[in-house]
């Protein structure tokens, strides 16, 4: 598959001016001629960038390197937002169009040389600082779904809790010194759940479930041998638990007792959970979900697309073809995206793990 024939495309601008203006000459950076290169292939200004998409509450992550020939670059502000697009704009191989990957505000910026050059890192804009602010209360006599509600109205935020998880109980939820993200993002650990912002949406949704927190269907992703530049598998059975066990306090009873998920296993223990938890619906869910992170940790894989997949997310089912047997017999989901863009063109590395 020759990339050199398809032609990325970008748009990137910070707080609404288009940052690919302006036509350098005879740019050297690493023994390189940007000045060319950059004009050809990916535009006048940018030298790369990279952007790390993860499922959860971790925000996503945008680093940009941008020459600054003629001095007219401003260093951009502390939370100054950009916007950024990825796609194609030319080439029978990929499909043409930009892909809206959202608003992202600027944590740190550097300027070096020379040659002189401006590199900046932003995080994803959905996030606002005080998501990250410490607050002592307690959530009680609630659901999953009031929960994220009323934090998604605090933060200024649509609600978006799928439906499985909404009514589900809550007697009790303490936040103690936790931020809201930090809390949310623990009750969709206690459920298996992605915890994250997205397009001003507060989102909580079981991981792997093939559809959106609104319901619709995610279209599954086909991955074949051909389509990679390099792959790696990892199969790890070392250290394996035979089943979790969660323990919950039964205040009729007086004592504490157990409760088991997954497969019992020779020789092997259940992995036990530290936390008691209030009923033993609680803790059974939190079996399982945990049992559900140890069956995706089971097996790995790693692949860098020579041709880049903008419209790749985290989250989204994928199924493998061309490896190994036991690789394509497997069902996948997509865990991490890093989408890099320079002159070389447009790549996406993808972490999977293993549905099965």
């Amino acid at each position: 598959m020759n990339a050199g024939s398809n032609i990325a495309d970008y748009r990137l601008s910070l707080e609404g001016r288009d940052l690919g203006l302006g036509a350098p000459t005879g740019i050297s950076v690493f023994g390189i001629d940007f000045g060319k290169l950059l004009m050809d292939r990916i535009g006048p200004r940018l030298i790369g960038l990279q952007l790390t998409e993860k499922r959860g509450g971790e925000a996503d992550q945008l680093d940009i390197t941008i020459h600054d020939h003629d001095g007219q670059m401003e260093i951009p502000k502390a939370g100054a937002v950009l916007s950024l697009a990825l796609g194609w704009k030319g080439g029978a191989d990929v499909t043409l169009g930009l892909v809206p990957k959202g608003r992202f505000k600027v944590d740190e910026a550097e300027w070096s040389g020379p040659p002189d050059i401006v590199t900046i890192r932003a995080r994803s804009a959905d996030f606002a600082a005080s998501f990250n602010v410490r607050k002592e209360r307690s959530h009680r006599d609630t659901t999953v779904g009031a929960i994220v509600a009323k934090v998604a109205r605090e933060q200024g935020l649509q609600p978006h809790c799928d439906p499985a998880l909404a009514n589900i109980p809550v007697p009790v939820l303490a936040q103690d010194g936790q931020s809201d993200m930090a809390m949310i993002r623990e009750l969709g650990r206690r459920h298996d759940a992605v915890a994250t912002v997205k397009d001003g949406k507060l989102i909580l949704a079981p991981i792997g479930r093939g559809r959106t927190a609104a319901g619709k269907a995610i279209a599954g992703l086909l991955i074949t041998r051909a389509s990679g530049e390099a792959y790696s598998y990892r199969r790890a059975e070392r250290g394996q638990y035979g089943g979790v066990e969660a323990g919950w306090h039964d205040q009729d009873a007086g004592k504490r007792k157990t409760v088991k998920v997954g497969t019992a296993v020779e020789g092997r223990k259940p992995k036990r959970l530290k936390k008691t938890y209030a009923t033993e619906a609680d803790a059974r869910r939190a079996a399982e979900a945990e049992q559900g992170r140890m069956n995706r940790a089971a097996a790995e894989f790693g692949i860098t697309l020579a041709l880049g997949r903008p419209d790749i997310f985290p989250d989204r089912p994928a199924t493998l073809s061309g490896f190994k047997p036991e690789i394509d017999a497997k069902r996948w989901l997509i865990a991490e995206v890093m989408h890099t863009l320079d002159a070389s063109g447009l790549h996406s590395a993808l972490k999977l793990q293993t549905l099965t």
